[in-house]
């Protein structure tokens, strides 16, 4: 009899998402990868074993999902080995080879649920790639793998074990979830008022799908600071006791309004919420969807809207543990316009570290996370901005959007919009 735990937030949310749209939630489009240079001496055999050691010591890597009446549960499975694919390349082709490699399958009910390689290059240095499905892992969980590979082959290097994880994933799931249980009846109540008669944000008038045709996601990566300018609205920030995801969400209402086309704004967000510190590096899914609604006064602008906006995502985010598909279902009426409209609801995520340029040990070896090209987990949204913080301290937005709603152009014209009003800031906080 194989051990359950309570599906987490967003595990719960995917699958739901995959009973509507069958494939969205659990198609090749959700993996995620991450590469690291190794330059140095690197025992391939041993990194072997660590690979298997990292498989055994996380269950989430050994956990598949099954429905459970009305829910989902993670169902664990028994360790039984876990070995990397071993290649040899050419080290001028390191990127193009961890580019493919993002491409590989990850099945998701087929532990382990993580596939990892290891590539001896021509020049003496080893490409390392590990790649999991979005279903069980956030994005900082990459970077956390790709370290905890490197701390597991340097004690295998040295012959004294690491300590066992402080918490299972499963079970850190089981006690948050019966930690909020008592608020969920006020939580919903929320929710109810909250959304009442909210619509999709309509982006450009007369916008059309083709239903009959499956979605066809393009992206962009586009500049929005440098770092004394992100540096700067952060100090914006503080100075206006709000966070630099607030002010950005700012920025992106004050853009939507600017349009003429609506001024109430329906979004989702993703909160990532590690709320315990034995569970900061954790490889797992602490990733939760929130809704995000702001109605915007006719007069509004940036210090006016500033505090209406910081109360919105504050209430979000302290109340992410109602998950958002059981909000809409609350709405029947913006379930329907968000599935059926054109480019359906739009995405606005902040996500504050990006692990490209991270040095990590392994032995005396020295690996260093390289920039990713792939374009990450989409789904089904029609429009997303996802803003991420470069090691340098740039802001830039990986922008991605379905071909069956929009249009290149029309994008870029949505995107500067709302990185102009940004801007206002940003430029007036660094004079």
């Amino acid at each position: 009899m194989l051990s359950t735990w309570p599906a987490a937030m967003f595990q719960y949310t995917l699958m739901i998402a995959q009973d509507l749209i069958p494939g969205d939630a659990t198609g090749p489009h959700m993996a995620m990868a991450i590469s690291a240079l190794v330059t140095g001496e690197l025992d391939v055999e041993l990194l072997d074993a660590a690979y298997d050691d990292l498989v055994a010591s996380n269950e989430v890597l050994r956990s598949d999902l099954v429905k459970d009446g009305d829910g989902w549960v993670q169902r664990v499975h028994p360790h039984r080995g876990a070995h990397l694919d071993v290649r040899s390349g050419d080290a001028a082709l390191a990127t193009e080879l961890a580019a493919v490699w993002a491409g590989t399958p990850v099945p998701v009910d087929e532990p382990p649920l993580v596939r990892g390689q290891v590539v001896r290059l021509d020049d003496g240095s080893h490409l390392v790639n590990l790649i999991i499905h979005h279903v069980h892992t956030d994005p900082s969980s990459l970077g956390l793998a790709m370290a905890e590979l490197g701390r597991l082959y340097t004690a295998r290097l040295s012959g004294v074990d690491g300590p066992p994880p402080p918490v299972r994933f499963g079970e850190y799931v089981a006690e948050r979830i019966e930690s909020v249980r008592g608020r969920l009846d006020a939580d919903r109540e929320y929710w109810r008022h909250h959304l009442a008669g909210a619509r999709p944000i309509p982006l450009a008038p007369g916008l059309t799908r083709d239903w009959s045709t499956p979605p066809r996601t393009q992206a962009m990566r586009l500049p929005l600071l440098d770092a004394p300018g992100a540096a700067a609205l952060e100090r914006w920030a503080l100075r206006h006791r709000t966070t630099l995801f607030a002010t950005l969400f700012t920025g992106f209402c004050l853009a939507m309004a600017d349009r003429g086309l609506t001024r109430d704004i329906l979004a989702v967000t993703a909160f990532e919420q590690r709320d315990r510190p034995e569970v900061r590096e954790m490889i797992g899914q602490f990733i939760h969807p929130a809704l995000l609604r702001v109605v915007i006064p006719p007069d509004a602008d940036w210090p006016s809207l500033t505090p209406t906006v910081r109360d919105v995502v504050r209430e979000a985010y302290d109340r992410a543990h109602f998950p958002a598909i059981d909000v809409l279902s609350l709405h029947q009426d913006v379930l329907a316009a968000v599935a059926t409209e054109p480019a359906g609801i739009c995405m606005f995520q902040y996500i504050a570290a990006d692990p490209a340029g991270t040095e990590i040990a392994f032995g005396p070896a020295r690996g260093r996370v390289l920039s990713s090209t792939e374009v990450g987990p989409t789904g089904d949204v029609g429009l997303m901005f996802r803003l991420h913080r470069r090691p340098g301290g740039d802001l830039e937005a990986m922008v991605t959007f379905d071909q069956r709603d929009l249009r290149e152009d029309l994008v870029r014209e949505l995107y500067d919009g709302f990185a102009g009003r940004v801007a206002q800031v940003a430029t007036a906080a660094v004079r």
